[in-house]
């Protein structure tokens, strides 16, 4: 089995250009880079978050037989980019929204200083853009459920609650669940905001499900393709339904 190896470690901050003017600090296995508006131990910050997600999320994925690491070159390359709304992944590369930097740096309240760094971090790790051949329903599905296990700041879809609960109460406002077959569509519909959540609520709640009582390993063959009756001995439909009596059964306020 080839595996890519990461020696997540702490190194030395590299600024190559004075704070001011923006700059770049390097790591062992990732570079952010940030522009003038960035105070300079913000970008450490970001660093921080960044090394840390890289620790968990390969920690986690490492204990799948099955998990071969991510396709992509390295280093991971983050950038906080003034012109973006929320967070991106795209190949090896994540984009983090200038503004959301700020805030959480600045510790301004009430605001949306979430960096979803575990999620796209998850992405990139579980090679997502990779799998153009099937819908992203368990990508999303992953890197909702590490984010909400090892996110270090409340951040959508459940804003650090319980995700089954979280799936629960905004069904109850919906009109009911998104059948999972369905929850790529709705998640696509921007227009459909509180679909949209749910559908990434549940894509992350299933994914629990599956890892909860299959384990890792084999939550990663069927997140790979693998057919989840050859994988499980239960059909799609089945493990569905199943998952639905517990979201049935989850308290709501």
């Amino acid at each position: 089995m080839i595996r890519v190896a990461l020696a997540i470690a702490v190194f030395a901050v590299v600024p190559t250009e004075p704070a001011l003017a923006g700059g770049k600090i390097v790591r062992n296995d990732f570079s952010v880079q940030y522009g003038p508006n960035i105070p300079e131990a913000a970008a450490v910050m970001v660093a921080n978050r960044v090394e840390a997600a890289l620790t968990v999320v390969r920690a986690y994925l490492d204990q799948a037989p099955s998990f071969s690491g991510p396709p992509y070159s390295w280093p991971m390359e983050v950038v906080i980019d003034p012109d973006r709304f929320s967070p991106y992944q795209d190949d090896n590369a994540i984009f983090l929204p200038e503004a959301r930097v700020l805030n959480l740096f600045n510790g301004v309240e009430g605001a949306r200083i979430d960096l979803g760094v575990v999620h796209e971090v998850t992405h990139i790790m579980a090679a997502s853009y990779a799998r153009e051949d099937r819908d992203r329903f368990y990508d999303d599905g992953l890197a909702v459920y590490l984010q909400h296990r090892f996110g270090s700041t409340p951040n959508y879809p459940d804003f650090g609650r319980d995700l089954y609960v979280a799936v629960a109460e905004l069904a109850s406002e919906y009109g009911g669940l998104v059948p999972l077959l369905e929850a790529e569509a709705v998640r696509g519909d921007r227009q459909n905001r509180v679909g949209r959540q749910l559908a990434y609520l549940q894509e992350g709640a299933f994914t629990q499900f599956l890892i909860e009582n299959y384990g890792i390993d084999d939550y990663i063959r069927i997140y790979q393709g693998a057919d989840p009756k050859d994988v499980t001995g239960s059909t799609f439909e089945q493990l569905e339904s199943a998952w639905a009596k517990l979201i049935d059964a989850a308290p709501t306020s």
